[in-house]
């Protein structure tokens, strides 16, 4: 059973603040993570957070679903006219010093919050994103169960891949296995690109169809108990170029070298590095356009990251990254290997299985 109450705990003793304010709301403020996280509701509504009580509010509309997935705690109607009813509220409970999190908090509730002089802000980039870095065991446990739907659900795809098929029908038949083995949703939007189209890392799947010869890229997860997966293999239609193959051995390599280097108290920027220099010594240095390693959980895309101003100084077990080097090359096509891993007290565990060892070819 999910300790929510430790969470909330967690949270307090991170900010200096009266209460931490969460709102996720319609077309406004997203807090749908922290909501989920803190209670089980990732629904509409408000959180204030204290050292002693949480002060839950839902929309009218989803007052029966928030007391259903969270009865934990007492919910209250939110009503419309949100970003007033927030400032009543902050001036009912007296609170001096609010905390917010600047990454999720909207410009509407922020200029009500500011305009109404009642109190102090403690403005922080995301301490709820701070406290996710480091999974449970049952955290990690639907993370797994995720990746294993996802891994499942591609050897299935790749089954029915022939010449002809688009990037569409593939999505599609990707999103339609992760459902019937389980999944409540996808983590992301499904990556399916062909070809040329390989050297775009975030393409979106159309109408073109598959060729002989064509690389075929899978950006991939699906979405477990609320947590996500994220897994990336590229396979060939047919016989790939030797240009190709030897691409995908260098990025390879670099998977390898990056998983290699995730250990307790290592920085961000040295797992990084660890697979950025296989790729530029093997010449493709302006060709690999992205970071290593970003954390999954709730979001598919959250902390530690290993490269940026925003760089894990150390990692710590419980954190759950990817590990994924690429080479793109414009107009002719790309590589990327993404792994999910967990950090533990010797190292880490790679949770992917699906196979790499060498440039699968399909159809």
């Amino acid at each position: 059973m999910i300790d929510y109450a430790a969470r909330q705990a967690r949270l307090m003793d991170s900010v200096d603040a009266d209460t931490f304010l969460v709102v996720n709301l319609e077309a406004t403020d997203r807090d749908g993570p922290s909501m989920r996280y803190l209670t089980g509701y990732p629904g509409f509504g408000v959180l204030m957070v204290t050292a002693d009580e949480v002060y839950a509010y839902a929309s009218r509309t989803n007052i029966d679903m928030a007391s259903s997935l969270s009865p934990q705690l007492n919910w209250r109607i939110l009503d419309w006219d949100y970003q007033n009813v927030i400032v009543s509220l902050l001036k009912e409970h007296g609170f001096k010093r609010v905390g917010l999190a600047s990454r999720r908090i909207g410009m509407l509730t922020w200029r009500a919050l500011e305009s109404a002089g009642i109190c102090d802000f403690v403005i922080e980039e995301d301490p709820v994103g701070a406290v996710r870095e480091i999974k449970d065991a049952d955290e990690i446990e639907a993370i797994r169960r995720a990746t294993r739907i996802t891994e499942a659900s591609l050897e299935a795809a790749l089954r029915a891949v022939r010449p002809g098929s688009t990037e569409a029908q593939i999505a599609w038949l990707l999103e339609r296995e992760m459902r019937d083995r389980g999944a409540e949703g996808l983590a992301f939007e499904l990556i399916v690109s062909a070809a040329e189209r390989t050297a775009m890392p975030h393409h979106v799947p159309d109408d073109r169809p598959i060729r002989m010869g064509d690389l075929l890229l899978f950006d991939i997860g699906a979405r477990v108990d609320g947590y996500c997966t994220d897994m990336t293999r590229v396979v060939s239609v047919g016989q790939p170029t030797e240009q190709m193959r030897e691409i995908y051995d260098i990025v390879l390599e670099a998977n390898q070298a990056g998983l290699a280097a995730f250990k307790p108290g290592v920085a961000g920027v040295t797992v990084d590095r660890a697979a950025r220099e296989v790729i530029e010594q093997a010449g493709y240095g302006d060709q690999y356009t992205h970071g290593l390693s970003h954390g999954v959980g709730i979001e598919v895309h959250e902390l530690p990251v290993s490269e940026g101003a925003r760089a894990v100084a150390a990692y710590q077990p419980g954190m759950v990254c990817t590990a994924e080097p690429g080479i793109y090359l414009t107009g002719v096509g790309g590589i990327r290997i993404e792994d999910l891993l967990v950090i533990t007290d010797e190292g880490c565990e790679v949770l992917t299985e699906f196979p790499k060892e060498e440039l699968l070819l399909v159809g």
